[in-house]
């Protein structure tokens, strides 16, 4: 069955993991997991719990799945309801993730997905937890995010093509992506402009574009990551390229 698809990886991870002690990593991974579940929760909190505001995800119709470095929201059908609503999330996620978190690339795709889930633990407290996730719309949303040249998300147009006939779909992502020539580390061939997932609402002036800037390439260098790499620098060019198209 078809199903939208929202596909993110972290940049740096595997660095992010091998150059910190587990008392930082911990940290961290909760900033994480915190960003995934307020994407999810879509502003919306529960009572505080032991002094902790925890994101209310009880309502959402976005399924979530997250991997080692690899977070994926999908939805239970290809309606252009459950649309919209993967893309809230998708859209506050990797702004969170791009401007204050940590580097990722994403794509929004359009095509079957399943995932068969399921835990036990025996009578020795050994675990067997099986969590198979597949389906051409998450194999091509993987190979497409793979060739991403930028921290950012692009909607691909398996998701256009899909709801053409449903909607104005000017008016109907304008909320959440714009136009833009998205980098890829391999062009494809004849690939004109394609809808990429805003990272700011309206536009920006000098300052803040600065102050912006700044924040994105902090994300580049924190957590011990490698910078001084020649494609690192070439990704975040690209990243700030961007956000440079949200100037007055």
């Amino acid at each position: 069955m078809k199903k939208y698809i929202a596909y993110f990886d972290f940049l740096g991870y595997k660095e992010f993991i091998l150059n910190n002690d587990s008392k930082y990593l911990k940290e961290r991974v909760s900033h994480i997991l915190r960003d995934i579940e307020m994407a999810l929760g879509q502003g919306k909190y529960q009572e505080p719990k032991n002094g902790r505001i925890l994101s209310d995800t009880s309502q959402t119709r976005i399924n979530c799945l997250n991997i080692s470095d690899t977070v994926i929201f999908w939805t239970n059908d290809d309606s252009i309801e459950s649309l919209e609503e993967l893309l809230i999330v998708a859209h506050r996620f990797n702004g969170q993730e791009v401007l204050l978190n940590f580097p990722i690339r994403g794509v929004i795709y359009c095509d079957e997905l399943e995932m068969i889930s399921g835990k036990q633990t025996n009578t020795v407290g050994s675990i067997y937890s099986a969590n198979i996730i597949y389906g051409k719309g998450l194999a091509n949303a993987h190979i497409k995010g793979d060739n991403l040249n930028w921290s950012g998300s692009v909607i691909d147009q398996t998701v256009i093509e899909n709801i053409a006939d449903q909607t104005d779909v000017i008016e109907f992502l304008q909320p959440f992506a714009k136009l833009y020539k998205v980098p890829y580390k391999k062009p494809y061939p004849d690939m004109g402009e394609e809808y990429a997932l805003h990272l700011i609402k309206g536009n920006l002036n000098q300052t803040a574009f600065e102050n912006t800037k700044k924040g994105i390439t902090q994300t580049f260098k924190s957590d011990n990551k490698t910078f001084d790499h020649h494609r690192v620098k070439e990704i975040l060019a690209n990243t700030i390229e961007y956000l440079e198209s949200y100037k007055e």
